[in-house]
C-alpha cells in the first residue's frame, strides 16, 4: 500500500500511523512507524530515514531489576514506565535502548514507539563460551531455538522503536551465524538489521559490539589503566576483540565502575575503587568519582568517531548487598537520578559534544599550556559557535580563561586547540570547556569538566 508525503517516524519526531483491518465480523487495528534504519558497512555508520544516526544510550535489564526488593509492581505502572523511557532519556539526550538478556512487557514498546526511543532488542541467551570457564556446557535445541525466535520476533515486528535484533549476549557458538540468523531473517518484511554478539556477522551490513571495559583488570588483579592513557589513543575499537573489522562497531557496555545505589561498590568494583581512591572515602565521593570517569570515557569515545554507537551499561538493574552491577537511581521508585551521574553524564550525551583532551591530576603554576578540545555534531545540520576554557578555583571562580571559534559540518566533528597562561596559585580546580552554537535557541550549551591540581 503505497502512502504518499509519509510522515516518518524518528526518536525525535514518533509519529504512528494505525492500520485497520476487517473482515466483516473481525477487525483489528495495528500501529506502524513508517521509517528505514539500516547500518552501512562502507561508512561503519548507522543512518536513519537515509541521514546518518548517531546511537547514543543506555541497557536495561530488567529481569535483573525484578529481583530487586524496591522493584514490586513499578514495570506495570504506567506513570513509572512512561518516566523510565521517556522523560529521563531525553533528559539524558539518549536516543537508543538494548533491552539486555530478558523480555520486557508488550507495554513498554508501546511507549517506546511513542515516545520516541530506538531498541536492540535481545534475546535472552547469555552463555560464553567453552573457553570462559571450568565445566562449561551448553548445547542448543537448534529447531526449537529457531521456532521461538520466530515467535519474539512476531510479538515485536509492528514497533518502529525496535530497529535492531540482536541474536545473543556475550555468547559464542557457530548455531547463531549459520542455521538460526539465516531461518528468521527473511519473516521480517522490515529488514532489520541484525546483531549477534561475539560471533561473525550474518551479513556484511549487520553492527558488531565490543564492550571495552578498560578498568576490569582492577577486578583481576592490578589496575593499571589510568585515564590520561586516553591522551594518546585513537578511540579505535581492539581489532583482536572485533567479530569483524569491516562491519560498523557499535559500544553496547563500558565502565567497570558499577557502585550500589548507597554509594558502596559492587562484587566486581570493590577492588578497582580501592586501587583508584584508597579505602577512606565516603559515598558521596565515589559516587562522583563513577559519573566523573564515566562521562570522561563517553566523551573520549564519542569523539573520536569510530562508533556508531555509544551505549552505556546500565541504566535499570538491581541493587542490593551482592549484586555485580547496578544501576544509577538515588531512589529508583520515584526514579530520581544521581545527581552527580544525572550531571555529569548528562553533559557527556548531548548531541553536541566536547571532550577536552586531557586527564592529568596537576597542572604547573605558572606555566603555559595548550588543550586540544575535540567536538562532534550529532545534528542534521552544519553548528558553528565558540568553545571557552576556562580554569576555576574550588569556589567556583574563574582564573583564567580564553576562547575560539568552531564549525561542523552535519554529523561532523571538529577540535580546536586553546592556551592557558596556568596562575601561579595552588590548589584544586576544574577545567572547564564550554561549547555553544550560534543562532539556535534549542540547542543548550555543552560543558566538559576535568578535575585538576594546580602545584
Amino acid at each position: 500500500i503505497a502512502v504518499p508525503h509519509a510522515r516518518l517516524w524518528s526518536p525525535e519526531d514518533p509519529f504512528l500511523y494505525e492500520v485497520r483491518s476487517s473482515t466483516g465480523g473481525d477487525s483489528v487495528t495495528t500501529r506502524f512507524g513508517m521509517r528505514e534504519f539500516r547500518f552501512d558497512a562502507a561508512t561503519r555508520q548507522a543512518y536513519l530515514n537515509g541521514q546518518v544516526y548517531y546511537l547514543r544510550g543506555s541497557n536495561i535489564t530488567l529481569h535483573r531489576f525484578l529481583e530487586d526488593p524496591l522493584c514490586k509492581d513499578l514495570p506495570w505502572k504506567e506513570t513509572w514506565v512512561r518516566k523510565l523511557l521517556g522523560e529521563l532519556p531525553k533528559k539524558m539526550h539518549w536516543n537508543y535502548f538494548r533491552f539486555c538478556i530478558g523480555p520486557v512487557p508488550d507495554r513498554w514498546l508501546d511507549i517506546c514507539d511513542e515516545v520516541g526511543l530506538l531498541i536492540q532488542n535481545e534475546f535472552f541467551v547469555w552463555t560464553g563460551s567453552p573457553g570462559w570457564y571450568e565445566g562449561y556446557s551448553r548445547t542448543y535445541d537448534t529447531l526449537e531455538m529457531i521456532r521461538q525466535y520466530k515467535d519474539w520476533m512476531r510479538d515485536n515486528w509492528n514497533h518502529p522503536s525496535v530497529a535492531v535484533w540482536d541474536a545473543n549476549n556475550e555468547t559464542e557458538n557457530a548455531t547463531f551465524l549459520e542455521k538460526i540468523i539465516p531461518a528468521v531473517r527473511p519473516l521480517d518484511l522490515s529488514h532489520r538489521p541484525w546483531e549477534n554478539s561475539y560471533n561473525p556477522p550474518a551479513d556484511p551490513n549487520d553492527p558488531v559490539e565490543v564492550h571495552p571495559y578498560l578498568m576490569i583488570e582492577g577486578h583481576l588483579g592490578t589496575l593499571k589503566f589510568q585515564m590520561s592513557d586516553l591522551e594518546t589513543r585513537d578511540g579505535a575499537p581492539d581489532p583482536a576483540v572485533l567479530p569483524s573489522d569491516t562491519n560498523p562497531p557499535l559500544i553496547n557496555e563500558y565502565g567497570w565502575l558499577w557502585l550500589n545505589r548507597d554509594g558502596s561498590p559492587t562484587r566486581l568494583t570493590e577492588r578497582v575503587y580501592a586501587q583508584l581512591m584508597g579505602d577512606d572515602t565516603t559515598a558521596r565521593q565515589r559516587l562522583d568519582m563513577w559519573a566523573y570517569l564515566l562521562a570522561g570515557k563517553t566523551e573520549y569515545w564519542r569523539a573520536h568517531r569510530k562508533f556508531a554507537g555509544i551505549i552505556h551499561f546500565v541504566y535499570l538493574t538491581c541493587s542490593y548487598p551482592g549484586v555485580y552491577t547496578s544501576d544509577h537511581f538515588q531512589d529508583v521508585t520515584r526514579l530520581e537520578l544521581d545527581p552527580a551521574f544525572a550531571d555529569y553524564v548528562a553533559e557527556a550525551f548531548r548531541p553536541l559534544g566536547v571532550y577536552i583532551n586531557f586527564f592529568q591530576p596537576a597542572l604547573t603554576a605558572g606555566a603555559e599550556r595548550t588543550f586540544n578540545v575535540m567536538l562532534v555534531n550529532d545534528y542534521p545540520q552544519a553548528l558553528t559557535g565558540t568553545v571557552v576554557l576556562t580554569l576555576e578555583d574550588a569556589q567556583g571562580t574563574p582564573l583564567v580563561k580564553t576562547q575560539q571559534r568552531f564549525e561542523m559540518p552535519a554529523a561532523g566533528n571538529t577540535s580546536v586547540e586553546l592556551t592557558l597562561a596556568i596562575p601561579a596559585a595552588a590548589g584544586r580546580c576544574t577545567l572547564k570547556a564550554v561549547a555553544s552554537p550560534d543562532g539556535e535557541p534549542r540547542i543548550e550549551p555543552t560543558t566538559c569538566r576535568r578535575w585538576v591540581t594546580i602545584q
